[in-house]
């Protein structure tokens, strides 16, 4: 499997300095105040990794949305369920604690042409699902 993700930081000794993002520029802020419903975001097609940080309350949960996820299609409809028998996130993230997330693999990715980007190249997701885990939270989230 290769390499997609961008390399973490390193020190003018070659060391790696481990808890520091990728030395890039965001790509994409979001900033969602009092998330109560499920809200499905398009990750940037440069893309290959994703801080999220829940404040108040319970946290959030999220989840990694398929393409096939439309509409259309019966099921969850590309949205994340909390809690209940329903429920189907992926991650939990406890509030005012920030994670790190590479961007999974979905697909085998295309074969790089001209235009292409990283995550089509690779086939990383391109949609991710959130709420918060129960009351009242914000998320703040930055693309990298």
């Amino acid at each position: 499997m290769t390499n997609y993700a961008r390399p973490i930081a390193r020190d003018q000794g070659g060391a790696q300095l481990d808890g520091y993002p990728a030395p890039d520029k965001a790509i994409v802020r979001w900033n969602v105040e009092n998330q109560v419903a499920s809200s499905v975001i398009n990750l940037n097609s440069t893309s290959t990794g994703i801080e999220i940080m829940p404040t108040g309350a319970q946290g959030a949960k999220i989840r990694w949305v398929p393409v096939t996820e439309t509409a259309a299609a019966a099921g969850a409809k590309a949205s994340v369920i909390a809690s209940g028998l329903g429920a189907n996130f992926d991650h939990h993230i406890q509030p005012s604690t920030m994670r790190r997330f590479i961007i999974p693999k979905e697909t085998q990715g295309q074969m790089p042409a001209g235009g292409l980007q990283v995550g089509s190249v690779n086939g990383l997701y391109q949609r991710l699902a959130w709420i918060n885990a129960n009351g009242v939270t914000s998320i703040l989230a930055v693309e990298y």
